[in-house]
């Protein structure tokens, strides 16, 4: 276990770094003001009381998805790059940690950083609930908690174009990824009713095309179980089960292949 304090060690520097980042408590601050206006959205749509609370979680949930995704693609990807830059990452590299560990650890830090942002921005949604009426159901806490899982596949994805693009251009192919993360399914779909409903090389080429997008690109939709949650349907165990596992097996996947990009960089 002597790679564990190392790893943990980066980690915890990946941590405090990230924390103090100004766009992290801009984004989280944003996140908690699109909650507190949820409330004012469900009032002036003068409906009753349900179907308030409904655009309240709706709403909210939304908003800590889709800004936690951007939290996490901002940090993520400026996370190894910078240490390159600064050529810190030599002093690091110059203790008992290898350039898996170095990865390993910044991945860490950086999911705890925005494990507490999720829990802050979490607390914020169900103190607002409370108070517009609501009772938190345990669908709406997993729900949070496969969004927390979703923004872990996000940082996975971030921390390899950190790796292995510049942080522009890796924000840019995280945010794409992050994106079509959420049209997988629909992307094979469309490679089969190609292929059912015309022949050719090109839509021969184009079906395997889309079936490999499908095969590489992350199932974000796995872990998107918010509208169920809003509207009061209950969320199948077996299938948060099974979004944690695939989670753990993606992101394992994307830390394995940043490690042997980094480990192929000349610093």
């Amino acid at each position: 276990m002597s790679w564990l304090g190392p790893v943990l060690a980066v980690a915890g520097l990946a941590f405090r770094e990230s924390a103090r980042n100004r766009v992290l408590h801009a984004l989280v601050g944003a996140t908690l003001l699109m909650t507190g206006a949820s409330v004012v959205f469900g009032w002036v749509s003068g409906d009753e009381q349900a179907r308030q609370l409904k655009i309240v979680a709706d709403l909210s949930l939304s908003a800590i998805a889709l800004l936690g995704t951007i939290a996490s693609i901002f940090l993520g990807t400026n996370l190894v790059y910078q240490e390159v830059e600064r050529r810190t990452v030599y002093t690091v590299l110059a203790r008992p940690i290898d350039r898996g560990g170095f990865i390993v650890g910044k991945y860490l830090g950086l999911a705890g950083v925005m494990a507490v942002a999720v829990a802050a921005m979490s607390a914020g949604f169900l103190l607002v609930y409370g108070l517009a009426g609501g009772r938190p159901s345990v669908g709406l806490l997993v729900a949070l908690a496969l969004t927390y899982v979703e923004l872990a596949v996000v940082i996975g994805v971030a921390v390899f174009f950190s790796v292995a693009a510049h942080p522009i251009e890796g924000a840019v192919f995280a945010f794409v990824v992050a994106l079509a993360g959420h049209v997988t399914a629909d992307l094979q779909r469309l490679g089969a009713d190609l292929a059912r409903d015309a022949s050719g090389v090109g839509v021969v080429v184009l079906e395997k095309v889309l079936y490999g997008a499908y095969v590489l690109l992350p199932n974000l939709e796995n872990f998107n179980v918010r509208p169920h949650a809003a509207h009061g349907v209950a969320i199948d165990p077996a299938h948060a089960g099974l979004a944690l596992v695939y989670a753990v097996v993606y992101v394992a996947i994307l830390l394995g292949l940043a490690t042997v990009v980094f480990r192929r960089k000349v610093l």
